[in-house]
């Protein structure tokens, strides 16, 4: 007779198989599927998803979860994960899962159509509804302080709102005052920026470089989408998009490199836990730890831009054949006001995901309603950055987190940028200074640092305790702005 432990992961199995087919119809409506496939999409999604959701709530696996405590070879730590999990759905009717899952899908096909177009009107009634259903959801998990606290418990389990406008709060009171002052001094972006660069010129590049990063494509693919983003499907298949802009070179270069940073992460959890609720990134704030560690710390230092710059010289001889090393590397971490979250510097990048979050608090306090979004982002904006969107396109528009009904999600930017920050420093502690391997490409010691300190552990801590184990210590926003005032006071040394 197996017990039920052994009876619990054939369960589990199940329902990743379930979770793998929903993700590669999610991978697909983002990078291929043709625009009339959207209704259909939704309702094949919402059908997957509604019978996770029945299966997973079924009384008999609260039994088998419970019974499991006893079994000698269970893993306490999915077993902790899976309390907590069940609980949470098990208040959640699968009613109310079908109609969310069908909302995001309309929302989602009614944001693609919106944005080019510039048109909120478009996206409106679908995130009316979307809101109010995500409202219920709050209400039925539920929350003791704020309704937006049962939202972003789904991301960064354990935070609170009240944690997170205290981590703004601490971040905000030193990038401020340091972005008013470079971008005082800051010239206008260079004019090689402004050159047209061959989209598949830019592919072919991006694809050698997030090989030259490890990225294994035994196991993974790039492709191209709307919205960079990376998901791991099922065991050895990780994939990951970009999106080249013929205007934009950078762009598509350290999207790729961000997305690489997750990427990695997905194929550095070990793949026999995968099945097990501890085979998975501890919160979105740790996924992201990842992508701006590789994207920032890595991607943007003067050592690995002196790497980079021969690369693309290479691919674009024309464009960027009297560009020198430090051209680049200025050009790489050129700060200005820009109106585009995914195109922002890391300078500026977190005033960006600031005015998101008191965005989205204000909708779930009842603060603000749906029909002032576009006005409300336009004041946001002008009072982080000195900006106001032209239209609804680089306004509220620009992200289609809201639209798949991820609210909670952006304060995850800013926790795993500080996170990324201390990581790296407790990495240069324990290995050395890592600048003359960067300036060979050579990232591997890094990589395997972050596999035995990060990757490894997967969901086996909350993202919390796994920070602070990695860096000893608790995590605060200083070595995120210790690391941006020296970087920026060698670049403005006259002026920070």
């Amino acid at each position: 007779m197996t017990d039920a432990w052994t009876n619990l992961e054939q369960r589990l199995r199940e329902l990743n198989d379930y979770g793998s087919a929903i993700k590669l119809l999610e991978w697909d409506q983002a990078a291929m599927m043709p625009p009339e496939g959207g209704p259909a999409r939704a309702r094949a999604i919402a059908t997957l998803e509604q019978a996770t959701h029945t299966l997973f709530t079924d009384p008999e696996l609260g039994d088998l979860i419970h019974e499991a405590g006893d079994s000698p070879n269970s893993d306490p730590a999915s077993l902790r994960i899976l309390n907590r999990e069940y609980d949470k759905a098990t208040r959640v009717p699968g009613e109310l899962v079908r109609a969310i899952a069908e909302a995001r899908g309309g929302a989602y096909q009614a944001w693609t159509q919106a944005r080019p177009s510039s048109d909120f009107s478009i996206l409106e009634p679908h995130l009316e509804k979307l809101l109010a259903l995500k409202k219920e959801e709050a209400d039925a998990l539920g929350w003791k302080d704020e309704r937006y606290d049962a939202l972003l418990d789904q991301y960064e389990p354990g935070m609170t709102t009240k944690e997170v406008a205290s981590m703004f709060e601490e971040l905000m009171s030193g990038l401020k005052p340091l972005v008013e002052k470079v971008l005082s001094k800051v010239g206008d972006r260079p004019a090689f920026l402004h050159e047209t660069f061959e989209r598949d010129k830019q592919m072919e590049f991006c694809k050698w470089l997030v090989k030259e990063l490890n990225f294994n494509f035994e196991e993974g693919r790039v492709d191209i989408s709307p919205h960079p983003f990376t998901i791991q499907i099922g065991a050895g298949d990780v994939r990951q998009t970009t999106r080249p802009d013929a205007d934009d070179l950078l762009m598509s270069v350290y999207a790729a490199v961000h997305e690489t940073g997750h990427a990695l992460y997905e194929q550095g959890i070990p793949v026999d836990i995968l099945d097990l609720p501890i085979g998975r990134h501890a919160s979105l704030g740790m996924h992201e730890s990842q992508s701006r560690l590789w994207e920032n710390q890595v991607g943007r230092s003067r050592a690995f831009t002196g790497f980079l710059l021969p690369q693309l010289k290479e691919m674009f001889p024309e464009q960027l054949g009297m560009i020198t090393p430090e051209d680049f590397y200025r050009s790489v971490n050129h700060v200005e006001r820009t109106l585009i979250r995914v195109t922002a510097d890391e300078l500026t990048y977190n005033l960006h995901v600031g005015l998101r979050f008191e965005l989205e608090t204000r909708l779930f306090r009842d603060e603000l309603a749906v029909a002032d979004l576009p006005g409300a982002w336009s004041d946001a904006m002008d009072d982080q950055l000195g900006l106001r969107p032209n239209g609804d396109g680089d306004g509220v528009l620009q992200d289609m987190h809201w639209s798949i009904g991820a609210f909670g999600y952006f304060p995850t930017y800013t926790l795993g940028t500080i996170y990324s920050a201390a990581f790296f420093d407790a990495a240069v502690k324990e290995l050395g200074n890592l600048d003359e391997e960067l300036g060979r490409g050579k990232t591997e010691r890094l990589l395997e640092w972050l596999r035995a300190n990060v990757h490894v552990h997967g969901y086996r801590y909350e993202a919390k305790d796994l920070a602070q184990k990695v860096v000893g210590g608790p995590i605060t926003a200083e070595p995120l702005l210790g690391y941006l005032r020296d970087k920026y006071t060698g670049l403005y040394s006259d002026s920070v």
